[in-house]
């Protein structure tokens, strides 16, 4: 047995163990919402049974419109509502399971539903709501990746994009390393819209760490195809001067 939360169109699957809901970057589903407690309300999962538990949340979290003390059990169709958004609990049986999306698909789900939120933080100029509403999918997407994992390269193109805005917008030179982490785990070609950002956005970020850009760099000139990939990388390597200590 399976169980999945759909929150906004999109399905979060829960498998055993614990799954943290919060405005925390650090929850496995972080939550733009005031009222929303840091780390608000947690599910469990245990093979066939799943419980919810308040985390001491200011707003309490409601089960089918009432207010939940501790632990609940919960049972299929049940609707959760923490702070002002409402989610479902489904479940897939075990001969659908096959067909449920595979980790690093469901990051790239979590991420485009974020995304929308975030696009309207940069654009209002605050990077820092950006950075809090992203970073936990941005980072989970490079854990998959060094964990072996296959990232499909749209799925590194979207998170490196949004990781060269937040860098851009926070003045943070980490989410100019988190691209060149990306690319060299995964051994990508950078992309030219990333590239683009890049020198769009690496002047604004402090801190940048050069090793990182040239590692990448020499990791990728022995693999690159064509004369199109070879611009590119000599377009990435053409970032240092930008990236050096400021």
């Amino acid at each position: 047995m399976k169980y999945r939360l759909r929150y906004q169109q999109h399905d979060f699957e829960l498998s055993d163990g614990e799954f943290v809901v919060g405005r925390s970057t650090d929850c496995q589903l972080a939550l733009d919402d005031a009222l929303v407690s840091r780390r608000h309300a947690l599910f469990f999962v245990d093979g066939d049974d799943i419980y919810i538990d308040d985390l001491g949340s200011r707003n309490g979290v409601r089960v089918n419109g009432t207010r939940i003390e501790g632990r609940k059990r919960l049972t299929e169709g049940d609707k959760i509502k923490v702070g002002d958004q409402e989610m479902a609990l489904l479940r897939v049986q075990r001969a659908h399971a096959e067909t449920l999306a595979q980790p690093a698909t469901q990051r790239a789900d979590a991420f485009g539903l974020l995304g929308g939120l975030a696009d309207k933080a940069l654009a209002l100029g605050r990077g820092e709501e950006a950075e809090r509403i992203l970073s936990v999918h941005m980072t989970n997407i490079l854990d998959d990746a060094k964990r072996g994992r296959r990232i499909p390269p749209e799925m590194a193109q979207n998170a490196s994009l949004y990781a060269v805005k937040v860098g851009a917008a926070t003045g943070k030179g980490r989410w100019i390393d988190y691209v060149f982490d990306l690319y060299t785990t995964t051994a990508l070609p950078f992309p030219a819209e990333v590239v683009d950002e890049l020198y769009a956005g690496v002047r604004k970020a402090r801190g940048v760490d050069v090793v990182r850009l040239r590692a990448y760099v020499e990791q990728m000139k022995g693999r690159v195809k064509g004369p199109a990939e070879r611009f590119l990388l000599n377009r990435v390597e053409g970032l240092e001067p930008l990236v050096a200590p400021k």
